[in-house]
């Protein structure tokens, strides 16, 4: 079959020919039908040797593709709530069952799949899904029936790392709360619409690009900023120097840092989700007392099942630019060059 592979950090994938996997007991083989493309493939790609936080944890070669939905092809045996044919989303991130994490429902954290500060996952250290085959164990993926993969592909990263992002920072709101999305792409989208469905807070934004900042807004962001020096002012003047109860950074710069210190509140969380490996100082007049700061790394089985309820039920805004499994490199190039209009997602005829 064929599979678009990372085979070198620090140089694109490319297309290759490998076997197609079998089932051993308590897997399924999956027929790809979508598979959403991330900004962190890019990073992967453009990873030099040893670096972090890809090329220190992981090796290389592997089959990329994260974001992954499709169609039961083969059950393997033990399987038998599952029937082929069936349409089932793909928790990317997997977990053992057996370590303090995943007893204790926690499984992003998994020991037994921990390299470093990530995860090993489907398209991040071993095969995922850009390829016309995939194997992934039952406990692992959510039924979707006859709902269309593609619809739901982009939801199993961007939807369900932007849906725990927001449950970390729930026990520090209420009704009325000021919320902040720093970032409103792929996944800042999806965490302003779980914001307004979940909570009923104030929802403010921020990013760079003026078509990201009317999206926020269409999707119901009270106000949308954009980034600057001047964003901080702007958005304490608009809470009446209040500042903000939860943040939640998808960028990860340092200036997206510094933004989030600068409007923290006491009593109120500030959660990073972005990688772009910034850092700020946190300690006494850094950041508003008693404010808490935390990384949100991943998400749950739980958060698989409750975000697909959700596409399920017609609740979320889904745009996704289309391409054909032959034309992955120009979707990448597309996504690099910031000329998509919503998620890129491979279609597999």
């Amino acid at each position: 079959m064929k599979a678009f592979r990372l085979l070198e950090w620090g140089k694109p994938g490319q297309y290759c020919e490998v076997p197609v996997p079998s089932p051993k007991p308590g897997e399924v083989l999956i027929r790809m039908k979508a598979a959403g493309l991330c900004r962190s493939d890019l990073d992967m790609v453009d990873s030099q040797p040893g670096s972090d936080p890809y090329a220190t944890a992981v090796d290389v070669p592997y089959t990329l593709g994260h974001e992954n939905a499709g169609v039961i092809e083969v059950l393997g045996e033990g399987v038998t709530d599952l029937k082929v044919g069936e349409g089932v989303a793909v928790r990317h991130m997997p977990h053992c069952s057996h370590c303090e994490f995943c007893i204790r429902g926690i499984e992003q954290h998994c020991e037994t799949y921990k390299r470093g500060a990530i995860e090993i996952t489907r398209g991040t250290g071993f095969d995922g899904g850009l390829a016309e085959f995939m194997i992934c164990p039952r406990d692992q993926l959510v039924s979707i029936g006859n709902e269309d993969p593609i619809q739901y592909a982009p939801l199993m990263d961007a939807g369900v790392t932007a849906y725990h992002a927001v449950g970390t920072i729930k026990d520090r709101l209420r009704p009325g709360s000021s919320t902040l999305v720093i970032g409103c792409g792929g996944l800042g989208v999806y965490a302003i619409q779980f914001l307004l469905l979940l909570m009923g807070v104030r929802v403010y934004a921020v990013d760079i690009s003026e078509h990201r900042l009317n999206l926020a807004n269409e999707l119901g962001a009270k106000r949308s900023f954009k980034a600057g020096p001047n964003a901080y002012k702007e958005i304490l003047e608009e809470t009446n120097g209040k500042g903000i109860d939860g943040i939640i950074d998808f960028v990860g710069s340092n200036a997206s840092l510094d933004l989030a210190m600068k409007v923290s509140r006491p009593q109120g969380r500030v959660v990073l989700v972005g990688m772009d490996m910034g850092t700020v100082e946190v300690g006494w007049n850094k950041i508003a007392t008693s404010c808490e700061f935390a990384i949100s790394l991943g998400s749950t089985r739980r958060d698989c099942e409750e975000v697909c309820y959700l596409a399920g039920a017609g609740k979320l805004k889904i745009d996704i630019d289309r391409f054909p499994f032959d034309k992955v490199p120009e979707a990448y190039q597309a996504l690099r060059d910031g000329k998509l209009t919503g998620r890129a997602v491979i279609k597999f005829d």
